[in-house]
């Protein structure tokens, strides 16, 4: 029971932090005049909220589980998700905010689509 208390303080406080964060960010871009505003406030934080979804998610069902004795497959999948996919996959989501790796991204999918 104690193992289960630290991880709610140590994980979902958190989360709950980053959610009202990102509600008070949404329903102020929401009130923007500008289209363009809007669009690239909510490609800054479209990014930033992709990666803390997969590390929080992955840490979630990594450590917020009933211990069991045995690990199973699916157990062993969630831990390399959240030690080693999560941070390989922040820089490719950050990097595809800059222009010119979406321009080269756009040429290599229209090449090989041929």
């Amino acid at each position: 029971m104690a193992i289960f208390a630290m991880g709610v303080v140590t994980l979902l406080a958190p989360v709950c932090l980053s959610l009202v964060s990102y509600w008070n960010i949404i329903s102020t871009v929401l009130q923007m005049q500008s289209e363009e505003g809007r669009f690239k406030a909510f490609s800054n934080c479209g990014s930033h909220l992709i990666v803390v979804v997969l590390f929080y998610g992955s840490a979630t069902f990594a450590y917020m589980r009933p211990n069991s004795k045995i690990m199973n497959e699916r157990d062993k999948m969630i831990s390399v998700f959240y030690s080693a996919v999560t941070p390989k996959l922040n820089p490719i989501i950050y990097s595809l905010r800059n222009k010119d790796v979406k321009g080269v991204l756009r040429r290599v999918t229209a090449k090989s689509s041929f």
